[in-house]
């Protein structure tokens, strides 16, 4: 196998900062894979000329994707099947249109190389809420992110409890960051199982941090999982590779924003990307970060 990796996006706005994480991640041992959201008005047309090196692929096939809804692992699986069948990749990295690499290309290489065959994923220890995500009928898998729908949902939760009914009572869920870097063989088994997370998570509450780290740990992979003790406050742990500051989150469902006052501490961190970014909130941020990193 070569040592060629395969980056995954998901993206649904912000197509100028896309533009920029795109330019990053350009470079001949890189391929890229693009899926935007269908709700999203989105031109590929104009992106012809935005890799020089990379092979740059936007899904044809576009989902509506919602906010903690099933489409978010649908679009996943879309994208690794797109990459598999394009070619064998050493590792496959999953970021949001939103993340930004810290490191240069050559620095991320080097490390997947040195630790070829593990996989990162960083796995979290369950809340007390989160089994309720995967144990009770979700009437509305797409409507967790709306009022109405999410109040439906959570009335028949209710109902379900009041009453002892569950779902997926046999299966062992386990919880992860969404964000991975996965080998090929990982990849390929995520595809074979297809079928069996469309059974299992098609009518749960936001899956997108559950379906891959419940597959992956009760599989040969979870042998193969790489493991980093925390390092700092900030640092809380290395395993997936991916900077995500939740101390200052601007709420329990979204992780801080990095502003230009964030420069030291990005650059000071051992992550090798980081999210998220916005360029409506701060523009300096991205483009400080894109005058180090970009090569012309």
């Amino acid at each position: 196998m070569n040592n060629r990796h395969a980056y995954l996006i998901l993206a649904h706005k912000n197509f100028g900062q896309l533009r920029k994480l795109v330019m990053l991640l350009d470079d001949p041992r890189n391929d890229i894979f693009v899926h935007v959201d269908k709700k999203a008005a989105f031109d590929p047309s104009e992106w012809t000329d935005v890799c020089r090196h990379s092979r740059l692929v936007f899904l044809d096939n576009r989902l509506h994707v919602n906010w903690g809804g099933v489409s978010i692992m649908r679009s996943e699986l879309a994208l690794l099947k797109a990459a598999t069948s394009t070619g064998e990749y050493s590792y496959y990295h999953l970021l949001s249109g939103m993340d930004l690499p810290i490191k240069d290309q050559d620095t991320i290489h080097a490390f997947f190389d040195e630790h070829s065959g593990a996989e990162f994923i960083n796995y979290w220890n369950f809340k007390k809420t989160t089994q309720s995500r995967f144990h009770y009928y979700t009437i509305f898998p797409e409507g967790a992110g709306q009022f109405w729908t999410n109040l439906a949902n959570n009335i028949f939760k209710g109902l379900q409890m009041a009453v002892g009914y569950k779902i997926n009572r046999n299966v062992d869920f386990r919880f992860a960051s969404q964000w991975f870097s996965i080998t090929d063989g990982l990849a390929r088994y995520v595809i074979s199982k297809e079928d069996w997370l469309e059974k299992v998570f098609r009518h749960t509450n936001t899956c997108d941090e559950i379906f891959l780290a419940t597959l992956v740990w009760d599989s040969p992979f979870r042998e193969k999982l790489f493991v980093k003790e925390p390092v700092d406050e900030h640092v809380v742990n290395l395993s997936n590779m991916r900077f995500i500051d939740w101390t200052r989150g601007e709420s329990i469902r979204h992780p801080w924003t990095f502003r230009a006052e964030d420069w030291d501490l990005l650059m000071s961190v051992p992550h090798f990307w980081a999210r998220k970014f916005d360029e409506n909130v701060d523009s300096l941020i991205i483009d400080r970060i894109f005058q180090k990193l970009h090569k012309a």
